[in-house]
């Protein structure tokens, strides 16, 4: 399977001066954004251990938990101390998310400040680029393991693959049809 960083790549090369500076950009967007995905990773895996935790049986007591957790102030790191206390993961996983929590945190607060340098050559771009792409690799790797934690409550809760789809074509067509409006 082809590395992500080895297409951005030649994204890069066919681009011009302009062209690849917005793609430092959208990449380093992209690494946000997959580092919110986990995030929300962390949170699903948080509220769906306590609505079997607690034996939640209404929908009410189901719409708390989720609005507690949503709503919650807590950073990425209090939700992985969470999610480490609540789900038996081993030190390989525990050692990943760590390291995914120091890296997202240096991006988010001062990758830039730190490497803005680099933005004025070809070099530093595509060493910019690679360290956003080793990190939404990384991210996504950790996604799908901890998928497999939290899987079994999921499918108790009747949300498959398939349930998850419906809803995510149900909130395409209400923007679409918000945007038409």
């Amino acid at each position: 399977m082809e590395r992500r960083y080895d297409i951005a790549k030649n994204e890069y090369k066919s681009e011009d001066d302009n062209g690849r500076h917005r793609l430092v950009y959208a990449y380093f967007g992209l690494a946000i954004y997959f580092g919110q995905c986990l995030e929300e990773t962390f949170s699903i895996m948080l509220w769906t251990d306590r609505i079997f935790r607690k034996r939640v049986k209404t929908k009410a007591e189901v719409n708390q938990i989720l609005d507690t957790i949503e709503n919650s102030k807590k950073t990425m790191g209090n939700f992985i101390a969470e999610v480490k206390q609540c789900y038996n993961l081993p030190n390989s996983i525990i050692d990943q998310l760590d390291k995914i929590l120091s890296t997202r945190n240096y991006l988010a607060h001062k990758y830039f400040k730190l490497h803005i340098a680099k933005f004025y050559s070809e070099v530093g771009q595509l060493e910019m680029i690679e360290y956003f792409c080793d990190f939404i690799e990384e991210s996504q790797h950790l996604d799908d393991q901890l998928k497999l934690y939290y899987k079994k409550y999921t499918d108790k809760l009747g949300i498959t693959e398939e349930r998850l789809e419906e809803l995510m074509n149900q909130m395409k067509e209400e923007e679409i049809n918000r945007i038409k409006k």
